[in-house]
C-alpha cells in the first residue's frame, strides 16, 4: 500500500492520476504488472474505481490536507483536522477529547469507505476485528487508513507537479 500526502487544494482526479503513475512505476520496478495511466470509474451507489490494473484506491480532504490510499487490496482512508466538537450532537461516538474523537471518527469514516457502504451506515457500529492503522504526518490531524495489514509506504506529493493543478498546465513547474 502507498500513502499519498498533500498540502494544499487540487482537483481530485487529477491528483488521484498523478499519484497513481508514481504507484505503477514503483509496483512495476517491483515486479508488477500495473498500466501508468488509468481513469477513475464513479457509478451512482459505487466506490469510486480504477479501470483497470488491478489497484483500489481511497482519498480525503480535510482543511488543506490531501490523502490518498492505493493498494493491490480494498482500502478506505480518512483525515481530519482536530479541532473543537459538540460532543452532545455525536454522543453515539464516545471520546474523552477532540483527539480521541477524530481518531474514532476517522476510524469510522475510513471503514465506511473501505467497505462502500458510505455514509447512511455512519451511526452504525464499526466491527472489532477492523484493522486500522493511523499516522501523524501532519500536527493537529489524524490520518487513518482501514485495510488488511500490509506493507505502508508514504510519500509527501508537492501540488505543483500535479497536471490541472491551478497554474501549472502542462504538470511540469
Amino acid at each position: 500500500m502507498i500513502l499519498f500526502f498533500a498540502e494544499g487544494e487540487c482537483d481530485s482526479d487529477a491528483f488521484v492520476k498523478h499519484c497513481y503513475a508514481h504507484f505503477a512505476d514503483i509496483m512495476n520496478a517491483a515486479g508488477g504488472d500495473y498500466p501508468r495511466e488509468v481513469n477513475i470509474i464513479r457509478e451512482e451507489d459505487e466506490k469510486p474505481r480504477f479501470d483497470r490494473g488491478g489497484a483500489h484506491f481511497s482519498l480525503s480532504h480535510s482543511h488543506g490536507i490531501i490523502m490518498l490510499g492505493i493498494s493491490h487490496s480494498e482500502i478506505g482512508v480518512d483525515i481530519e483536522k482536530i479541532r473543537p466538537v459538540d460532543f452532545g450532537k455525536f454522543a453515539f461516538i464516545e471520546a474523552e477529547d477532540e483527539e480521541d474523537f477524530f481518531r474514532k471518527w476517522t476510524e469510522r469514516e475510513s471503514w465506511l469507505k473501505f467497505t462502500g457502504a458510505g455514509l447512511r451506515d455512519f451511526r452504525k457500529p464499526v466491527p472489532e476485528d477492523a484493522h486500522f492503522e493511523h499516522f501523524d504526518v501532519f500536527d493537529g490531524y489524524d490520518a487513518c487508513v482501514c485495510a488488511e495489514p500490509q506493507n505502508i509506504t508514504a510519500y509527501l506529493i508537492d501540488l505543483n507537479h500535479v497536471e490541472g493543478r491551478e497554474g501549472n498546465k502542462d504538470g511540469n513547474q
